[in-house]
């Protein structure tokens, strides 16, 4: 019994770690799924720095960001900015305080975040690939 307990044990364990550090989709507007296709990981790294304020066609580009402790956005934040979540912190503490600019608007969930992509055709977000739905296109997955 204990065996079977501790196996059950384990393999909740496991489907919870998964589903914490699901594959994160950046996502954009509806309407430039075809526009912005080719996009770079470094782009979008710039675009989350302040470093680049449009997409190659052009057209702003305005980021969102989920709140801080998502999941989702821990891995964002590692695998697309390269930066720990404290590091980036960090990096926007400095530019807000020497007023060169803001950091990303924040969103509070996944559902938050979709809406404001889908209602904003400048937008660029990021959610849980499990999370995307018709409302959004997205440009790439980032697979843990």
């Amino acid at each position: 019994m204990m065996k079977r307990i501790q196996a059950l044990a384990a393999a909740a364990a496991m489907s919870l770690a998964s589903s914490v550090w699901a594959d994160v989709a950046v996502i954009v507007n509806v309407k430039n799924q075809n526009t912005y296709t080719g996009v770079e990981q470094d782009l979008i790294q710039r675009i989350y720095l302040g470093k680049a304020s449009q997409f190659p066609d052009g057209s702003k580009a305005t980021p969102y960001d989920l709140g801080k402790g998502d999941a989702s956005r821990q891995l964002f934040v590692q695998e697309v900015i390269g930066k720990t979540p404290s590091q980036l912190h960090a990096y926007w503490s400095r530019r807000i305080f020497s007023g060169k600019q803001q950091p990303p608007r924040t969103v509070d969930n996944a559902e938050a975040m979709k809406a404001a992509v889908a209602a904003d055709e400048s937008a660029i977000g990021y959610i849980k690939s499990t999370a995307v739905d018709a409302s959004v296109a997205v440009l790439f997955t980032i697979e843990d």
